[in-house]
């Protein structure tokens, strides 16, 4: 039986997953997995430079807000997982954020978005959570590779989803620079669902 992306990079830990986590990443082939939650986006408004660049590049969300409902679709396509994130928020704005997954070995993700700019992931379990730390992100044109430390950019990610029922489950993604403390954060609660199944909400 073929292995997901996070099956893979977690080896044996993955059996120590909740089935609420492991049930949206459990995706092969040309499989699909939809997740639906409700979002709190923020950072400090001096930051909105930094963070509207990296969103021209195809990173992060541009728009601070709350109760924001997320529509996230993941499928697979030749072993990399493609993810489409929809932001609507309650005034009717539509913001999108696209990446892929490559697995790159132990329990490492190569997660890439636009123009060439990506990050390094080490994915772990800890108490029962799926736990992602950014390991350095880069710029990468053919055979070259730029790689960038985290502190010229946002800071380090860490992004964290916590099992809250059978159901559902909490995501908390943040980035922490060293001078500027946390620059960046979405967090809110999901729910997996069926690629047929309505939004019911949270």
């Amino acid at each position: 039986m073929s292995q997901s992306l996070m099956q893979k990079a977690l080896g044996e830990d993955w059996q120590r997953l909740p089935e609420v986590i492991r049930k949206h990443y459990q995706i092969t082939g040309e499989g699909q997995s939809r997740l639906e939650g409700v979002m709190t986006i923020d950072y400090p408004h001096y930051l909105y430079p930094v963070v509207w660049l990296i969103h021209m590049f195809g990173g992060l969300v541009l728009w601070r807000g709350s109760s924001v409902r997320a529509d996230v679709n993941k499928t697979v396509t030749d072993g990399i997982l493609n993810w489409k994130r929809t932001l609507t928020y309650p005034d009717g704005k539509v913001d999108y954020f696209r990446s892929q997954m490559h697995y790159a070995g132990n329990n490492r993700l190569i997660e890439t978005i636009g123009f060439g700019f990506g990050l390094t992931l080490r994915v772990t379990v800890d108490n029962g959570d799926l736990l992602y730390r950014s390991a350095g992100h880069f710029w990468r044109c053919g055979n070259f590779q730029l790689n960038i430390p985290d502190w010229l950019l946002l800071g380090s990610a860490t992004i964290r989803e916590h099992a809250v029922s059978e159901d559902a489950f909490y995501l908390d993604f943040t980035l922490k620079h060293p001078l500027w403390g946390v620059s960046y954060y979405y967090r809110g609660n999901f729910r997996y669902r069926a690629p047929t199944e309505p939004r019911k909400g949270l």
